[in-house]
């Protein structure tokens, strides 16, 4: 048997480590559960002691509304009161004009519904999610009392009453009980995302190993950017600071993508068997300068440096980097013309990669510690603004689906008249809206039913059982609801079943009894309950069936419209910024791939086609300001001549002509680098800057499978 000694340092370290672990991860799903329930629990009381009418609104209204993180409630209370009021004005609106006449209610409602869907699909975060209440108001406000128009301004009030009490106690409990602030996650997040990008670097494996495997950064991106936006609801939190946040992570994505286009040309070299191993080499020592500076100062990470010192550490870095590419540049002329391009592309890369993350870490430590926050980030915070994605042709499928889902169930109700049928009509406008923008809706829609089946028996316990046994006061009911409401929180707070716990709470707001003055039947109940999950499961059947996600949809689509983005910007007289096409380019990306039916060959080819896009669209944007230096075109008419090949290479389809485009291409990029000479210094050097980006362009066309196509996709 062998002894293990462990010394009581190495204890100590451990039983550290395992608590704050326990801590950031195990305790604030405990406080999550607490906070829900109890605030679950304050909203049901306050509803039964103001003799509301359904104080199930209010308890949907805080499982809706609670999260984590107090900011993030607060922005989603405000947009789901907005979606509410709307919903309310639009709700009176259509009762007042066509209570006597059902088809043209219906219509306009359709109407109505169609567009909630489109602007749900459209707009990102809460703003998403107001949408897709103004539409569920309607529905929830109206139909239960169509048959009595008189009532549905009593009711109505009643609703944003219910509503109002929900957003509050969830408010008021998320900043009361162990307030957790989006501002202190932020802050630790690009901590340890600055943390984690030193380190990547520093292994010089992550870019000259062909093992390793290129990781799409969009997640982690845009997720930040989301946090942002929602901190504004948040009063700890500066606006300089804010200013901070966006400037890092847009620093932060040009980092990023600039890292991948390193990896993903390094990867070509590799490949390619007319490149001998000393070109490799060659690479690696021109990167090596970089790995020994920041593996000298791993241990600090600039913390304790002041801006001007980083400023000259990373320029003397930058001069030794110059020094070993002009020593191996000699090198490499007996190769030939492709092949000493890739090489000066990668050296391009390091050197512009290692001056994106001197930018980067001059920006970060100066927020962290808390120097040179100055106005002129509120000036300049237009530069760093990110940009959505929009799709026409996937917001009118989004519509089109919840028209289909509101006719089938209208006209289902039509021809059975059956009094709980408006149920039906609910619950499946609520689960085509909410579902419409979220990953995979058809397995959303499963679990989603799979958790409202559930609560039908959990319901029925209380119905029948519970509530009319033990229940005789406010304290009572809040005793026999607050296990079934830590259950659905305990649920809610795993990705995994969040679906499930959304169904099952969903079911039990619907059929359950919540109401001192008891009056639940068997009939009701059952018929309710089986009218709901009908309901959910025709919204689910409609996503199956109206569904154009198919993989090769889907890649066709990604493909021309990345193409169409390059098209645009050599025409476009008005340049982008960078900013606009990476964010844009992300969100595509992250848009089509959590939605399509995609396997993870064809996400990787996704993400392959986006960096060829983002690195060729970044230098049109760069030479087309170059180009502004200078007063006569007719000096640069071969940089235009350029230009137009990428674009009619771009537009054609036929694989021969594309070829014989891009030998065009070839052609004139080599007349550029042999003859262009300007007397005047900055139009010299604006025409070097013109170079280097038209042979990047070219070294990316070469590899002509991670490029996109109109063309056929195989």
């Amino acid at each position: 048997m062998v002894e293990v000694n462990i010394s009581k340092s190495d204890f100590l370290f451990s039983i550290k480590t395992a608590f704050k672990e326990w801590k950031n991860n195990d305790l604030t799903v405990i406080i999550y559960i607490i906070k829900l329930t109890i605030a679950a629990l304050l909203a049901m009381s306050v509803s039964m002691f103001f003799n509301l009418s359904s104080p199930q609104t209010s308890v949907f209204t805080v499982f809706i509304v609670m999260q984590m993180y107090s900011g993030l409630v607060f922005s989603k209370s405000f947009y789901r009161f907005l979606g509410t009021l709307i919903g309310f004005v639009i709700s009176l609106v259509f009762v007042s004009a066509f209570s006597q006449d059902r088809v043209w209610f219906m219509g306009f409602f359709i109407i109505w519904i169609a567009i909630c869907a489109a602007a749900g699909f459209k707009y990102r975060n809460f703003i998403s999610y107001g949408f897709v209440l103004s539409g569920y108001t309607v529905a929830i406000i109206t139909l239960p009392s169509i048959d009595n128009p008189l009532h549905i301004y009593g009711f109505a009030i009643d609703r944003i009453s219910e509503v109002v009490v929900g957003l509050l106690s969830a408010s008021v409990i998320s900043e009361v009980i162990f307030p957790k602030q989006l501002s202190d996650t932020l802050f630790e997040s690009e901590k340890h995302k600055y943390k984690n990008t030193f380190l990547s670097i520093i292994n010089i494996e992550n870019i000259f190993s062909k093992e390793k495997n290129i990781n799409n950064f969009s997640r982690n991106i845009l997720g930040s950017d989301s946090l942002r936006v929602n901190s504004i609801f948040e009063s700890n939190i500066n606006k300089k600071d804010k200013k901070y946040y966006q400037r890092l992570n847009s620093e932060f994505m040009h980092l990023s993508i600039t890292f991948h286009s390193l990896r993903n040309i390094i990867n070509t070299i590799l490949n390619n068997e007319k490149i001998d191993n000393e070109m490799m080499l060659a690479l690696k020592d021109t990167y090596k300068p970089i790995k020994d500076f920041l593996e000298e100062n791993s241990q600090n990470l600039f913390i304790n440096e002041s801006s001007e010192n980083i400023i000259n550490k990373f320029n003397e870095v930058k001069k030794h980097i110059k020094e070993q590419i002009e020593f191996n540049k000699t090198k490499f002329m007996h190769f030939d013309f492709d092949v000493l391009n890739d090489y000066n592309s990668s050296v391009y890369l390091i050197t512009r990669f290692f001056d994106e993350f001197s930018l980067y870490t001059k920006t970060y430590i100066s927020f962290v510690n808390n120097k040179d926050k100055n106005d002129n980030y509120e000036e300049s915070s237009l530069i760093y603004k990110f940009s959505t994605y929009t799709d026409n042709l996937l917001i009118l499928l989004v519509s089109f689906r919840a028209v289909v889902v509101l006719v089938a169930t209208t006209i289902f109700w039509i021809l059975t008249a059956w009094e709980y049928a408006p149920f039906i009509i609910i619950s499946a406008v609520a689960a085509t809206l909410l579902f419409s923008s979220h990953p995979n809706p058809v397995n959303a829609s499963k679990s989603f039913t799979k958790g409202a089946i559930v609560s039908f028996f959990v319901a029925g316990v209380c119905n029948f059982y519970l509530i009319p046994t033990y229940v005789s006061d406010i304290p009572s009911f809040c005793f026999i609801m607050a296990p079934i409401f830590a259950f659905a929180a305990w649920l809610g707070s795993s990705d995994q079943r969040g679906l499930f716990a959304f169904g099952f709470i969903f079911i039990i707001i619907t059929v359950c009894s919540m109401n001192l003055h008891y009056s639940m039947d068997y009939i009701t109940y059952f018929e309710t309950s089986i009218a709901s999950i009908i309901g959910i499961a025709i919204s689910g059947i409609a996503y199956e069936l109206i569904n154009s996600w198919s993989d090769y949809w889907t890649k066709r689509r990604v493909s021309n419209l990345l193409c169409n983005k390059l098209i645009k910007l050599t025409n476009a007289k008005d340049n982008t910024r960078r900013v606009i096409l990476e964010s844009q380019g992300l969100d595509l990306i992250q848009h089509f791939s959590t939605q399509g039916r995609l396997n993870l060959q064809s996400n990787s080819l996704l993400f392959q086609w986006l960096l060829s896009t983002l690195e060729i669209g970044r230098a049109i944007i760069d030479i087309k300001n170059e180009l502004q230096n200078f007063k006569n075109e007719n000096q640069v008419k071969i940089v235009y001549d350029i230009l137009d090949l990428i674009k009619d290479f771009f537009l054609e389809i036929d694989e021969y002509k594309k070829e014989i485009i891009f030998q065009e291409f070839k052609k004139y990029f080599i007349e550029l680098e042999k003859n262009l000479v300007f007397k005047l210094t900055a139009e010299q050097k604006a025409i070097n800057n013109i170079q280097i980006e038209i042979r990047l362009i070219y070294t990316v066309m070469l590899n002509k499978i991670s490029l996109p196509s109109k063309g056929e996709i195989n």
